[in-house]
């Protein structure tokens, strides 16, 4: 009969030994956190953030700043970026904004060269909190694929951030919704926690339909994104970056790790707010006339 070798068994004899292999595991998770918040750190220094940070801190201070979380009622500003998307933008989108409890809403549609008829379909909607602004071209973006994925709508996204009133701002995919109470809620978790920028978890639609609720707590690349942040209006400076698909980073968690770098102060809502659908379902890539794209 042929034994088969067996893993070691767990006693008071090689007790130690396991104890030491978790110790190592430990410390190597350490050492990898740490080497990644000095790459953070130099990729900061590099975009000029470390000096944005400086500035940063010297307006929470101020009492402009701080008016932000005793307001009775503040105005949020809502940012969305769509292209050619109407059915979806007004039906799910919109609408999941107009439902909202908190209405004190400037929400900001901004098309990505839309060349349908969405500019009309928000008109009808006769929402005076609503805006439509429209880019007069696409792009420029690098081809179709995961690198064109990564910063997609990064042009409308800034258009809508320069365009910000709000004491408060926050995003929505054209293709996403919130539920009814999301913004209320995260108006007073950040006045509550004087907190520059809140995030919270999101169910997340699966290929086949089912959903799954994402995000841990830990503000990183894949437990944060767009659609789950909530901020004050100072950091709407801070534009998204079309040029960080060159390090493979996705453009929401390249502006979002700037936020953390500038040491803003984070407090997670442990409650999923957003649905985030699954978009196996967008139309084929067509490119526009004339249309360029980035190396």
């Amino acid at each position: 009969m042929v034994r088969r070798p067996v893993g070691p068994r767990v006693t008071g004899r090689n007790y130690p030994l396991v104890t030491s292999v978790e110790n190592r595991l430990r410390e190597l998770e350490y050492q990898i956190a740490f080497e990644r918040f000095r790459l953070d750190y130099v990729l900061a220094a590099q975009e000029g953030i470390l000096r944005e940070a400086e500035s940063f801190h010297r307006a929470r201070e101020t009492r402009k700043y701080q008016a932000a979380f005793t307001a009775g009622n503040p105005l949020v500003s809502v940012c969305v970026s769509t292209a050619n998307r109407p059915d979806l933008l007004v039906s799910r989108c919109l609408a999941s904004l107009r439902q909202q409890t908190h209405q004190n809403l400037q929400v900001i549609v901004v098309g990505d060269h839309c060349v349908d008829d969405t500019a009309a379909r928000v008109a009808a909607l006769k929402d005076e909190r609503i805006s439509f602004h429209n880019l007069a071209r696409r792009g420029p973006y690098p081809r179709p694929g995961r690198e064109r994925w990564c910063v997609a709508g990064t042009y409308p996204a800034n258009r809508a951030l320069a365009l910000c009133r709000g004491a408060f701002v926050t995003h929505l995919d054209d293709d996403d919704r919130f539920e009814p109470e999301r913004i209320e809620v995260m108006v007073r978790a950040a006045q509550e926690s004087r907190a520059d920028l809140c995030w919270h978890p999101w169910w997340y639609e699966r290929k086949d339909g089912s959903w799954y609720i994402r995000g841990n707590g830990e503000f990183e690349s894949g437990q944060a994104g767009t659609d789950t942040v909530f901020y004050h209006h100072y950091l709407a400076r801070i534009p998204g970056d079309v040029y960080s698909y060159r390090m493979g980073e996705p453009g929401d968690w390249n502006r979002l790790r700037k936020f953390a770098i500038m040491r803003a102060r984070l407090h997670f809502v442990n409650r999923p707010l957003t649905h985030h659908y699954f978009g196996g379902s967008s139309q084929p890539f067509v490119p526009q006339p004339g249309e360029r794209f980035l190396p």
